[in-house]
């Protein structure tokens, strides 16, 4: 069984593959608790210039109730903000 930090890391680990293929320059950056409070916290740290997250969960009613990420995010960052379609 594998627990979540594992399956995070592993996860970080092969998109980080993707992106050094590809001559990205790759920082990581593992966060325990909410996604969109994590990419903040991990923004501000490191003084980005640009968020890029997917659309995922910008669909429908829960986006007004609860927010999703990359609402959160494009609301509250201390930088520019590019939401790339996904779904």
């Amino acid at each position: 069984m594998i627990n979540p930090r594992e399956d995070a890391d592993a996860a970080l680990t092969e998109a980080a593959e993707v992106a050094e293929a590809a001559g990205v320059p790759v920082g990581r950056h593992a966060r325990d608790g909410d996604a969109a409070s994590a990419i903040l916290d991990v923004a501000e740290e490191v003084g980005a210039d640009l968020i890029v997250v997917g659309n995922k969960g910008m669909t429908g009613a829960r986006r007004f109730l609860l927010g999703s990420v990359p609402n959160q995010v494009s609301h509250h960052a201390p930088c520019s903000v590019l939401i790339v379609r996904t779904t």
